[in-house]
């Protein structure tokens, strides 16, 4: 499997973003006028035609041989700083990128004046210019990943989050691959999980977009295919956090979408970076009623008979996968299957919850250890993450409980689901809920009464 650490600093590889990076490099720019026009001093245009003299034969050296342009990146700072057109801020951006990602000084001078760097480079954030904001995102990542420094990911992930609203696929591919990048440093993954909310969520609506086939529209089409691994690489490294793991498939339902994904994916690599996923989550034993309820099992069946990869890695993690969830889905019965999707937090209708024999057998177990049963029903309806559907699976189970077991109606006030319940039949977001809803009230005011 990938390893974190092979994750690159700030590497982003787009076509149309590459070919807009050329032109970019020989737009020619007044320098002289501005100099003339007292932006710039005397001394700063002197000091800036040395630099590109510099920078110019950088070619004629290999990596290894290159001299250090370190000592004119304060001279690039202080012009991002000084101008405001886009044309020259978007060349000195370019030329700063290319010499933070050859040459380790000139990282470690941008972070030894970060309040600095980051004031300019948030700055060209705000001019509401894509191909600048983006630009300015890569060289902060590059500096934070390489140099361990902080930067305001929260800031940073917001501008992100913009940027894959974009009709341009290219804009939200450059965008996700910050992400990525970003992502290699721990602390930024607790930032987009717990301060950044709106940037993962618009990641997944991305993400679940894909499904169907649609990216978006405009200039620079990048394969689907592309896309998923981009989004499913972030949550990949999102689920190394063990807080993140465990709650991010209730909070943003990612696995059953993952899963209609690896079905009919034809890139391996997508395959692999969705199995790495799920081996991480499955680490997590509060996260395996989500992956069996997910049918995670079948489509890890369906992949390792269906398909002959040729990853000697992936086919193994293929199979330890399926062995740790055949630990689980082995002696299942109809009530463990319940209990799985409950657990899950995802209800959906099927034959248990429409079978008046399924309810008398097991009602009993509702009230088993505190009324778990009971409370996670509640926990459904309460939560502001749950479907139409759990929400209403939920009131229909509640009336089953009650109808079944008539003191149970005392427990179910006492969890605040009765009351939720009740504003649910005027507030319920759609009909069938509104209609559940109803059906439970009912049935809790028929116990009422007979008793």
């Amino acid at each position: 499997m990938v390893a974190v650490t092979d994750v690159p600093a700030a590497m982003v590889s787009n076509q149309f973003f590459d070919e807009f990076t050329s032109k970019v490099r020989v737009k020619p720019i007044p320098w002289e006028g501005y100099s003339r026009a007292g932006l710039i001093t005397s001394d700063e245009l002197h000091q800036l035609k040395d630099f590109q003299k510099q920078h110019t034969q950088l070619v004629d050296y290999s990596e290894s041989d290159a001299p250090s342009l370190a000592t004119y990146v304060p001279l690039l700072v202080s012009l991002i700083e000084k101008l405001s057109s886009v044309d020259a801020l978007q060349y000195l951006l370019v030329v700063l990128d290319e010499l933070a990602e050859r040459d380790l000084g000139c990282v470690q001078a941008l972070a030894s004046d970060m309040d600095t760097v980051s004031r300019v480079l948030f700055r060209c954030m705000d001019k509401k210019d894509d191909y600048l904001g983006l630009k300015a995102c890569k060289i902060l990542t590059g500096v934070a990943v390489t140099s361990n420094v902080e930067v305001a990911f929260d800031r940073m992930f917001a501008y992100l989050e913009k940027s894959m609203r974009s009709e341009l696929t290219s804009v939200v591919d450059v965008a996700l691959q910050v992400v990525q990048s970003a992502l290699r440093v721990p602390r930024a993954r607790s930032i987009l999980y717990g301060e950044a909310p709106g940037c993962l969520t618009q990641m997944v609506d991305v993400l679940k977009r894909t499904v169907g086939g649609r990216t978006g529209a405009g200039k620079g089409v990048v394969a689907v295919s592309q896309t998923q691994y981009e989004v499913v690489f972030c949550l990949w490294l999102l689920t190394f956090e063990r807080h993140v793991a465990v709650t991010i498939d209730r909070k943003y339902d990612v696995v059953s979408t993952m899963v209609e994904i690896a079905r009919s994916a034809v890139k391996e690599k997508v395959v692999r970076i969705i199995v790495a996923t799920w081996m991480n989550m499955a680490q997590h034993s509060a996260n395996v009623p989500g992956l069996l309820v997910a049918r995670v099992p079948a489509c890890l069946e369906t992949l390792r008979v269906g398909r002959n990869f040729n990853d000697e890695d992936l086919k193994q993690t293929l199979t330890e996968l399926t062995d740790t969830l055949a630990e689980h889905t082995g002696i299942m019965t109809s009530w463990d299957e319940y209990v799985n999707q409950l657990k899950s937090g995802k209800l959906e209708w099927s034959g248990w919850h429409r079978s008046e024999q399924f309810w008398k057998i097991h009602v009993a177990k509702m009230d088993e250890n505190d009324h778990r049963i009971v409370r996670l029903l509640a926990r459904v309806l309460m939560a502001p993450e749950s479907s139409d559907t759990s929400v209403a699976v939920a009131c229909h189970d509640l009336s089953q409980y009650v109808k079944y077991n008539p003191e149970g109606k005392k427990f179910v006030a006492k969890v605040g689901a009765k009351q939720r319940v009740m504003q649910l039949m005027t507030e319920g977001a759609t009909a069938e809920v509104k209609y559940e809803a109803l059906m439970c009230v009912q049935q809790i005011m028929l116990n009422a009464w007979r008793n």
